[in-house]
């Protein structure tokens, strides 16, 4: 049977939910919980079903020779991953995949290993479990596949939507949680240098204070005339309180923390289903380098 729009576009669906399959079972086990990985709530992976249709149409050229065929599939998932991590990331300012810790990565998109493991895939997609997908679908009559695939899109679109809708809030609210640090990160510093200032202050005042005693001890006609001037004196060095010029920025800071740990808890409710998701650290470099300026 001969290929076209239609049967890739229906193993893009078969393959989505076999990806998620495979990914769901093998993180779960990892996890020791269940896990309903992805990026959408429906079971479908499009990055399975868009690698696997991807890799079979450019190897179908090529299947008689399997070398071939790993060769096209490493470069051909290789470079969909890459693209599809960018892209995510750019969007939603998430890593929804993070092999940074792998051995010869880029920037965590995509690693040897990764890309190994895709050649791998490549072959067992191309002459073994194809096989019986293909089957299926060639099996089908065209109304069939028409109305499975209109059933399909109209649930996958709907779903895409809210999940992608989901994931530009949780965008929104790494960028409000990202000013909030990087606010909480000036504040800090203004106290930290008002105590500094306030503290040099007394310092000074204090070292002033000493020096006016020692010379009213000096001068002093009677003890009770010494003893009211230091008594007004200790009054003067009370006043030196170098904690009291940075009570309002801590008060600003505490309500700071309290509005971060409130953005913290929805962002971790809209990424628990992918525990290896985080935010982008360079995303955040920009930003606070931003705020900075």
């Amino acid at each position: 049977m001969e290929y076209n729009f239609l049967t890739f576009y229906m193993m893009f669906f078969i393959y989505s939910f076999l990806g998620w399959c495979f990914e769901s079972c093998y993180v779960s086990l990892k996890e020791k919980k269940w896990v309903n990985r992805g990026f959408m709530t429906i079971p479908f992976l499009p990055i399975y079903g868009s690698g696997a249709v991807s890799i079979l149409f450019a190897v179908l050229p090529f299947m008689a020779s399997p070398l071939l065929v790993f060769v096209v599939s490493v470069i051909t998932a290789t470079l969909l991953e890459l693209i599809t991590g960018l892209v995510m990331e750019r969007l939603f300012k998430v890593k929804y995949w993070d092999y940074s810790k792998n051995f010869i990565n880029y920037k965590g998109y995509i690693c040897i290993k990764s890309s190994i493991t895709w050649g791998f895939m490549g072959l067992l997609i191309a002459y073994i479990i194809n096989t019986p997908i293909a089957d299926f679908v060639f099996s089908l009559t065209p109304s069939l596949s028409v109305a499975a695939a209109a059933i399909l899109t109209v649930i996958f679109a709907v779903d895409f939507v809210r999940s992608f809708r989901a994931a530009y809030s949780l965008r929104d609210m790494i960028i409000n949680n990202s000013y909030l640090m990087a606010e909480i990160g000036e504040i800090k510093d203004e106290i930290s240098s008002a105590i500094e200032r306030s503290r040099e202050h007394a310092e000074e005042k204090r070292a002033a204070v000493t020096s006016e005693i020692k010379e009213k001890m000096e001068a002093a006609l009677s003890y009770i005339e010494f003893d009211d001037y230091i008594k007004e004196k200790l009054r003067e060095l009370k006043n030196t309180d170098y904690e009291s010029p940075a009570s309002k920025l801590h008060e600003k800071l505490s309500a700071l923390k309290e509005n971060i740990s409130s953005a913290d808890k929805r962002r971790i409710a809209l990424i628990k289903r992918n525990p290896s998701a985080k935010c982008s650290n360079g995303f955040i470099r920009e930003l606070r380098a931003h705020i900075k300026k």
